[in-house]
């Protein structure tokens, strides 16, 4: 996004050129997918009645609820009864699928490191309850891919539906359930139906991609750390790639948008919906010892869940995507994401719209990405520029990579805004924290709750590409406290929508 001069801040991210499409075609009724202009059209049965519906549990090496068993996940499966032989698969991998539970968040109206717990209330709808008629949890998603050649598959991530194990948000555990669904489709694993016989993945074959959004999406990320070579390509959405920056900044403990009190073990207990609950009870209570909310420093629990310091592992391609208002998985989950995978050389695009959490890229990128990686058609789609950007008023603009190629560091002094109209020429500044005022709209100074720093203004038409660092000395009246900094763009003086924030 660009601004004309004279906005004081402004915010504009990288983009990505409108592909030249590469045109490949097969006769329909062929053995093969019909593809036009390097995406794959929907030729086969698009009904669900038509298809081949089924259901397995599959074994992980893990045994996370400690019951001396390998535990299980539960996998449905489907393909158009008329595609070829073997497909390649379309993975989507949850614990939202079965339902979730209200839990109580700890509660934060207390002085630091002292944690306790209350009920809270959660207003998104984050779930999806329940089987459709057909067996499948997204059949609406699975009618998109299906009858385009691709076979679906959906996973009860463990401790959820009629899978075993337990929830560990993020954890290990997590990453080896869909995994062992793609070693199962590769000829490697073990899985048997609801009588307990041997179930093998005919009709599909081993070319996996995962596409998902938030915990949802998180979970590509963390298998795609496996390196597991069957894993071709992944479209994580508004997904976490480190967990310690979901719930946690710097060593303060924070929280996602409005989910005060949340943290891992609440998260945990929130989407464990399998039978026999109570047999987590130990493991998740270990959950809320090893995050540590009483210091808020990463340790060894958070860097299991640190999927960027794994970067170097990922050989599939990744196609992220995210929005720059997402005050639940911030937005900085992405960018250092992208700059990690690029760093390691994998095939990487990024997409960022202005919207908030949630907001895949458009399908038919996401169809051109699956068609070259999975099905092997050249497309051109991995020579295509990097970065994709949709502004305010629905536009695309297109850039080889992110941050946008010439971007340089800049160096902004700032001074404290004033009132219009009131002399200001204090040097020493102070204030008084209150929840009751906040940022936008100018709440802040105008009560002496908070303190506001400008730009000059500026000269020319100004774009933040990558990520912005706010460098502060402050004294505090108390031994210690949360920080909060945040960019704002000020138009003519006036407070406008916040840019970026940042806690320390």
């Amino acid at each position: 996004m660009k601004r004309n001069a004279g906005t004081a801040i402004a915010l504009a991210l990288a983009a990505v050129a409108t592909p030249g499409l590469v045109t490949s075609s097969a006769a329909a009724g062929a053995t093969g997918p019909v593809v036009v202009d390097g995406a794959a059209q929907p030729v086969y049965a698009s009904a669900p009645r038509d298809w081949i519906v089924k259901e397995a549990w599959v074994t992980v090496p893990v045994d996370s609820d400690r019951d001396g068993r390998p535990d299980r996940v539960h996998v449905n499966y489907a393909r158009a009864n008329d595609a070829p032989d073997r497909v390649p698969v379309v993975m989507a991998a949850s614990p939202y699928f079965t339902g979730v539970n209200e839990v109580p968040n700890h509660n934060v109206d207390h002085d630091l490191y002292y944690p306790d717990t209350r009920w809270a209330q959660r207003t998104d709808a984050l779930a999806r309850h329940g089987n459709s008629a057909n067996g499948l949890h997204d059949p609406w998603t699975a009618a998109y891919w299906v009858p385009r050649g691709f076979g679906w598959v959906e996973v009860e991530s463990l401790g959820t539906g009629t899978s075993t194990g337990c929830p560990t948000t993020g954890g290990t555990n997590e990453t080896l359930g869909p995994k062992a669904v793609i070693d199962w489709l590769a000829g490697r694993g073990h899985a048997v139906d609801a009588r307990g016989r041997t179930v093998r993945p005919d009709g599909f074959r081993a070319s996996v991609g995962m596409v998902g959004t938030s915990y949802d999406g998180t979970l590509p990320n963390a298998v795609a750390t496996t390196g597991v070579p069957e894993l071709k390509a992944i479209i994580p959405i508004s997904a976490i790639s480190d967990w310690y920056d979901y719930y946690r900044s710097g060593g303060a403990v924070v929280a996602p948008q409005s989910y005060q009190g949340e943290d891992a073990d609440v998260l945990a207990k929130f989407v464990l919906t399998r039978a026999n609950r109570a047999i987590c009870a130990p493991i998740i209570k270990d959950l809320g010892r090893r995050q540590d909310r009483r210091t808020g420093d990463r340790n060894a629990f958070w860097q299991e869940r640190n999927y960027r310091a794994r970067a170097g592992r990922v050989t599939a391609a990744v196609y992220a995507a995210h929005g720059l208002s997402d005050w639940n998985v911030k937005p900085s989950q992405a960018g250092r994401w992208y700059r990690a995978l690029r760093a390691g050389g994998v095939p990487v695009k990024i997409y960022w719209h202005p919207g908030g959490h949630g907001g895949p890229p458009p399908q038919r990128e996401q169809n051109r990405w699956f068609t070259h990686f999975l099905m092997g058609v050249a497309n051109g789609v991995e020579r295509e520029p990097r970065a994709l950007v949709e502004t305010v008023d629905g536009s695309l603009e297109r850039y080889a990579d992110w941050p946008v190629p010439g971007s340089r560091p800049r160096t902004t002094s700032l001074s404290q805004w004033r009132i219009p109209g009131q002399p200001q020429t204090v040097t020493r500044l102070s204030f008084r924290d209150d929840t009751a005022y906040t940022l936008l709209g100018g709440q802040l100074p105008r009560r002496g709750r908070g303190l506001v720093f400008t730009s000059d203004p500026l000269t020319e038409p100004t774009r933040l590409s990558g990520f912005a660092r706010a460098d502060l000395r402050i004294k505090l009246g108390q031994p210690n406290a949360n920080v909060t900094v945040g960019i704002v763009e000020l138009p003519g003086g006036a407070f406008s929508p916040l840019v970026t924030m940042g806690w320390t």
